[in-house]
């Protein structure tokens, strides 16, 4: 379907609907007059509403109607955003020291009532000694940068640039990378710093731990933007500010830190190290095969030609990252392997369906992903890239040939002891003691197959050793749900936060020593269940989402007890056909946010006050 046929269908949806359409940060008429012709005007109380720096945009699409201009911070309201960033997040009584009270208000004048920058330059004091001459040198290098230009805004943002250390700059600087008001997923953003070499360890600490703390720190000087969080509060994804892009990309620049550009064409700079390409209508190959400087690519652009490919290998040798998420190829070349520099490689969503045996060669790989790719098959020689940290795929490893055995010895998973995560489908390498040394793993999904339901002596020793694991995922797809293999008591697994089971067991696990101890997330799917559920899963103390769905259950009543569920905020009850009843007893999930019950359709009677409960949204 083009453009004109979606605004076609558009059309004729909204004609006989009364709508409200937001439309965020538009900037050219030239989208109003793409997108206005598909908005009809049914006078029936419609609206279009629309949100832009540029005060004509408004104007073009409606010159009957006067822009409603939001009005800067008043200096009260400037100083009580300023006070709540840097003493007390959160709280409204927050109080500043008597002898920075005169210094801090100097500061906020400075921001001329924009909510950003008294933000982002709260973010920075926070981070300050409590002292009138660290505050006083602030406003020092405040007044500098104000003074090199008219926007007041961009002077406190280059201010808290500046002060960044060394190791967050390269952290900020990259999100510019990524395509204007994108939302980052923050497991690949962290992996892609790792590779790239941004983060140093400390101690005994893993790269990506001290990746994720560099992260907070950005997130605590109000640098980027939270988008959503897990359930343990962690970051899973994240934005930049339109500005505080601008001042990535501008500073970037200035240092030759990456370019980034609509298309490839011969005009662009061949010195670039990092290039990355956003929407485009053309992507010539020209610029990147003479790029050999060029140390990480990453593409956005669904132009992007396969041909560069077959000679990308001979031309940039020094490749550290390629990321080609949703690009549309078919193949990835033999000559993949001599990237032997390659430590990312992100080939996600592609349409590739081979993946070459050249791969094994790819010594320095620590980065692996193809999840929702066609390959079927993958190559033996996946087990040879030993620095492998993340692993995501979903085809089946294929038999280590006699000859490669005789030259490499057996390859098994068990070589990949550096391995944090691992999406993979079950084979003959979930048997035996590989999978159990694996003792840094923290992710583990498996696609449970019939082979791996024949053959998984030892699966459950194997995972019973990996107590590092935080998630665990175990699945089943087809109409056919298979038997999930016997799993040990969880006990130990003390940082395990996430489980979810898709599949038969032989029987529901109601013993509340088989759960991890501080479960936060447990997903249970198309298991069998013939006794209420919520007499163990209540006890859980740390629980925070539950979701059961597509049970076997002959269960008619679920009966929540006082005093259980107490941080549960999501329940989510799903084709369970027999049940008829949901009792939950005063006191019980006092926290809960999110009700989700859908495809019940025996469901008779919901607690009186369930729905009422004050934190429900």
């Amino acid at each position: 379907m083009n453009e004109s046929d979606l605004g076609n269908s558009l059309r004729d949806y909204l004609t006989t609907r009364k709508y409200l359409i937001f439309m965020d940060d538009m900037w050219r008429n030239e989208a109003w007059d793409r997108l206005g012709l598909y908005f009809p005007d049914s006078v029936n109380g419609s609206r279009v509403l629309i949100t832009s720096r540029n005060k004509e945009i408004g104007l073009y699409a409606d010159p009957q109607t006067i822009p409603h201009e939001l009005s800067f911070l008043t200096e009260e309201e400037s100083w009580e955003l300023f006070l709540k960033k840097i003493f007390l997040a959160g709280s409204a009584n927050a109080v500043c020291p008597r002898e920075l009270e005169e210094l801090g208000k100097k500061i906020v004048a400075n921001c001329g009532g924009l909510p950003l920058a008294i933000v982002v330059l709260g973010g920075l004091l926070s981070r300050k000694e409590k002292t009138p001459l660290s505050w006083q040198k602030v406003l020092d290098s405040l007044t500098w940068h104000l003074n090199q230009g008219p926007d007041s805004c961009l002077g406190v943002l280059a201010l808290s640039y500046n002060d960044m250390p060394y190791y967050l700059k390269s952290c900020f600087l990259y999100c510019g990378l990524f395509p204007e008001d994108s939302e980052i997923r923050t497991d690949k953003l962290i992996r892609l710093w790792v590779a790239e070499g941004f983060i140093q360890r400390r101690g005994e600490e893993i790269a990506e731990d001290v990746a994720e703390d560099h992260l907070q720190e950005l997130v605590h000087r109000s640098m980027i933007q939270v988008a959503a969080r897990s359930f343990d509060g962690r970051v899973m994804s994240c934005r930049m500010h339109d500005l505080l892009r601008d001042l990535a990309i501008s500073e970037a620049k200035d240092t030759k830190f990456f370019e980034g550009y609509e298309s490839i064409d011969s005009t662009s700079p061949v010195s670039v190290r990092r290039l990355t390409i956003h929407q485009g209508k053309k992507t010539n190959s020209k610029h990147l095969h003479t790029s050999r400087s060029l140390r990480s690519f990453i593409c956005f652009s669904i132009c992007f030609q396969e041909n560069i490919l077959r000679s990308l290998h001979r031309r940039v040798k020094l490749l550290t990252v390629l990321d080609l998420e949703r690009m549309p190829i078919n193949t990835i070349p033999e000559g993949i392997g001599e990237l032997i520099h390659l430590k990312y490689l992100c080939l996600r969503r592609t349409r590739i369906k081979r993946l070459p045996s050249s791969i094994g060669r790819l010594r320095n790989l620590q980065t692996l992903d193809f999840r929702g790719t066609l390959i079927e098959i993958i190559p033996s020689t996946i087990w040879k890239l030993h620095h492998l940290r993340h692993l995501y795929c979903r085809g089946v490893v294929s038999s280590q040939s006699v000859i490669d055995k005789c030259r490499n010895g057996p390859l098994r998973v068990g070589h990949l002891t550096n391995l944090q995560s691992l999406g993979l489908r079950a084979g003959s390498w979930c048997c035996g003691e590989g999978l159990g040394k694996l003792v840094e793993l923290r992710e583990l999904t498996i696609e449970w197959t019939k082979i791996a339901q024949t053959k998984n002596h030892g699966f459950s020793e194997s995972v019973k050793k990996l107590t590092a694991l935080q998630s665990l995922r175990l699945y089943t797809l087809g109409e056919e749900m298979l038997t999930l293999p016997h799993l040990m008591p969880f006990s130990d697994h003390t940082y395990l936060y996430h489980l979810s089971l898709s599949g038969r067991l032989e029987r529901f696990p109601d013993e509340i020593e088989f759960y991890p101890p501080n479960l936060i997330s447990l997903e249970l799917e198309c298991l069998n269940i013939e006794q209420d559920p919520m007499v163990t899963l209540e006890k859980l103390p740390n629980l925070r989402f539950l979701m059961l769905s597509l049970c076997s259950s002959m269960v008619k009543k679920m009966v929540c007890t006082s005093g259980g569920f107490l941080q549960l905020e999501t329940l989510m009850l799903w084709g369970l056909k027999e049940l008829e009843e949901l009792i939950v007893e005063e006191g019980e999930m006092p926290d809960l946010k999110d009700l989700v019950i859908d495809t019940c359709p025996k469901m008779k009677r919901l607690s009186h006050g369930l729905l009422q409960r004050k934190k429900l949204q």
